[in-house]
């Protein structure tokens, strides 16, 4: 994944900042009680690291204030010099709550819950138009119909005589007339964060609308067909529900395989990949990395040291010292990381655990090499 515009654009502000992960649910009739407790235990830890009350305040604001989403769900917020900066919320609480102020935004366990996350369209079809929905993520979704404008009878008599070959045509013209506005439409309104476009429904209806979709859409989008649920009334939305669930693990499956391979065969062949923090880090510096493989690890306690600008990071004061830096701070590893990324447009891909050929949990797929690339 890309690190996204709401998290890059956290480092355009000066901190140090205040993130938070809240458990937001109200789980009883005494809920609002429950999150105001669970926040103020946060707020006090914050306080005790030197958070200022202005932007304590700030967060006071917001922590728990989205009323509108019902059941069990989290928040995460970033503040910092008295604003609120980032305020989100998903569908699972955070699996352990914390309030951490630093130098740099603590992003990673929000980053870890959106690399499950695929924005995704369901399309439901049959022989005059579909069903759209949008789903962006956990709480952000939208439902649009396309009708096709046809208006000759959709319906094949299931005879093949001579006198009615004329009129099957014409009911396959008609078919393809809709599937070509379906498929036109979808690909003017797409939503850039898409990634998957799952198609359900009538299965000719369908395949004309895959096959019109290949040609309409940019080759990151995947377009896979489902076998279950469709927009006929009764239609079983379980079924639906578990076919869309099973293709997006697919996807991400997929997506993650795929990185992990390329950089295997990279590092077989000490050739445009390095692996371990320094040899990392190092690359980070001169912008060489395209994707870092990060193995997912909460316990770590890692830390760099830091400097103004996002790719001015090392394992010590001295390489920074070497470079001509001198407000040098320190910060977790996987913060800097993250802001290093985002200031270099490079992607990531978390992995749930390690790999034999990712030394100390980290490698990185490079854009170039050069004399001091190690092999």
């Amino acid at each position: 994944m890309q690190i996204p515009d709401p998290i890059s654009a956290l480092y355009s502000h000066p901190g140090p900042f205040a993130s938070v992960y809240l458990d937001a649910t109200r789980a009883s009739e005494s809920g609002d009680t429950e999150v105001e407790l669970r926040w103020r235990g946060l707020r006090e830890k914050l306080a005790g690291d030197g958070a200022d009350d202005k932007t304590l305040e700030a967060i006071d604001e917001v922590a728990g204030a989205h009323l509108e989403v019902a059941g069990r769900h989290g928040q995460f917020i970033v503040a910092a010099g008295g604003e609120v900066l980032l305020d989100e919320v998903s569908r699972r609480p955070p699996l352990r709550e914390l309030g951490r102020w630093s130098p740099l935004p603590h992003v990673l366990p929000y980053l870890v819950d959106r690399s499950t996350q695929v924005p995704y369209l369901i399309v439901l079809i049959d022989r005059t138009g579909a069903d759209v929905y949008t789903v962006l993520d956990d709480i952000h979704s939208e439902q649009t119909s396309v009708e096709g404008g046809a208006e000759y009878p959709l319906r094949k008599t299931g005879r093949d005589v001579w006198n009615e070959r004329a009129f099957q045509n014409r009911v396959d013209n008609a078919w393809e007339t809709n599937s070509k506005e379906v498929a036109q439409t979808i690909s003017h309104h797409l939503p850039p964060e898409v990634q998957v476009v799952l198609l359900a429904g009538d299965v000719r209806a369908r395949n004309l609308v895959d096959e019109e979709l290949a040609k309409l859409l940019p080759q990151r989008v995947q377009i896979r067909q489902l076998d279950h649920g469709g927009r006929a009334e009764g239609s079983s939305r379980e079924a639906l529900d578990e076919a869309v669930h099973s293709a997006l693990l697919h996807h991400i499956w997929a997506e993650r395989r795929d990185i992990l391979a390329r950089l295997q065969q990279a590092v077989g062949r000490h050739d445009y990949a390095v692996t371990g923090i320094t040899a990392v880090l190092d690359a980070l510096r001169k912008a060489q990395v395209d994707t870092l493989v990060l193995s997912d690890d909460p316990s770590s306690t890692a830390t760099v040291s830091i400097g103004p600008d996002p790719l001015l990071l090392a394992g010590t004061d001295a390489e920074l010292s070497a470079l001509g830096v001198t407000d040098i701070q320190h910060d977790r590893l996987d913060a800097a990381l993250v802001r290093a990324l985002a200031g270099s447009a490079a992607g990531l891909v978390i992995t749930p655990g390690g790999h034999q050929y990712v030394q100390q949990g980290i490698a990185a797929l490079l854009r170039y090499t050069d004399a001091s690339t190690p092999t």
